[in-house]
């Protein structure tokens, strides 16, 4: 126990310098640019884009994902790698505008994603897109990996104009749900000077599935607001939802231990991803206590917005959160090799 408090303190430690490395080289370079490319095409980010880029994609993707996939071969995160994969960041939410505000075709969709140099951008939202696809398209290592990864975000994102029916299966849910979260951690790793191979790439599949799960559970008000149905707002038993989330880690930190990598390095990924699921667990929690106390299911109608909204910075839930840190600890199995 005493020796796992002290590797805990050593990747919070880690994890703190990589997030002061991130913030410095946001306001460095991420900050200006957004404001470079502003002035460059005419249009700006709305406030809640901007925030979820440098709150969000430009820290937390960088700072925990990115590095702790450099982490695990042993290496650090240099600095033209967290450009590209801060500037993906940028290309996250612009690429949802291209969808929902600008309403371009798929084709013309494809075009950028695909070709970006030769498209005729007319929007702003098409010429931020363009210039950083074009960008990541000319500078990371592997182009043709990039691409098929910009190719899979891309036939998910389009897929998911699904979740928008009421009558959508939770098969279809599932796949949606998992592939999404799957593709978009993917394509960061492939932004980096390492490739990930076939192992690699069912770890991150995991990886990927739970992140996302876990971010639908964090916005089932915002996705009910919006008339979109996922996994979480469409469950009729949170008890067996929590089951099965935790049979997921547990197959998640199977993958992860079985890679061909130090036993140290792989033991420390494990727990750092785990300290995103710990939160999602949180809030599972609280939908088992509101499917206690209204029955089951849960009438969704009949709550207000903060029944519905995991408040993490509240002192009760950061202990929780503590807790299943140490419980997913637990759930670490310990190999002899590496």
């Amino acid at each position: 126990m005493r020796m796992s408090l002290f590797r805990y303190i050593g990747i919070a430690k880690s994890v703190h310098k990589e997030i002061n490395i991130q913030k410095k080289f946001n306001k460095e370079f991420l900050i200006p640019y957004l404001e470079e490319l502003e002035n460059k095409y005419s249009g700006k980010f709305d406030k809640e884009q901007k925030r979820k880029i440098l709150n969000y994609y430009g820290i937390f993707i960088t700072s925990i994902l990115c590095s702790s996939y450099k982490r695990l071969y042993g290496k650090s995160l240099c600095n033209e790698e967290r450009k590209r994969a801060t500037l993906f960041g940028i290309l996250t939410p612009i690429g949802d505008d291209l969808f929902d505000i600008d309403k371009l075709d798929i084709d013309s969709i494809r075009h950028i994603t695909y070709d970006p140099d030769s498209y005729n951008a007319t929007t702003f939202s098409s010429k931020v897109a363009k210039e950083i696809q074009s960008y990541e398209l000319h500078h990371v290592p592997y182009p043709k990996e990039y691409l098929e990864a910009s190719k899979n975000v891309l036939e998910i994102q389009i897929e998911t104009i699904k979740q928008t029916n009421s009558s959508i299966s939770t098969e279809d849910l599932e796949r949606i749900t998992y592939t999404k979260g799957a593709v978009s951690v993917i394509i960061y790793h492939q932004s980096l000077d390492e490739l990930a191979d076939e192992k690699m790439l069912e770890v991150l599949f995991l990886v990927g599935s739970l992140f996302q799960l876990g971010n639908d559970i964090f916005d089932v008000y915002k996705d009910l607001r919006d008339n979109i149905y996922t996994l979480p707002n469409t469950c009729d038993d949170y008890i067996i939802f929590k089951k099965k989330f935790i049979q997921r880690i547990k197959l998640q930190n199977d993958t992860i231990m079985a890679l061909p990598y130090a036993k140290k390095n792989k033991k420390e990924f494990c727990i750092v991803m785990n300290s995103i699921n710990a939160r999602s667990l949180v809030a599972i929690d609280q939908f088992i206590r509101l499917q206690k106390k209204m029955g089951q299911p849960i009438d969704w109608q009949k709550l207000e917005r903060k029944d519905m909204i995991c408040d993490m910075e509240k002192l009760t839930n950061m202990v929780r959160w503590i807790r299943y840190m140490w419980k997913l600890l637990k759930m670490i199995p310990n190999p002899t090799k590496n």
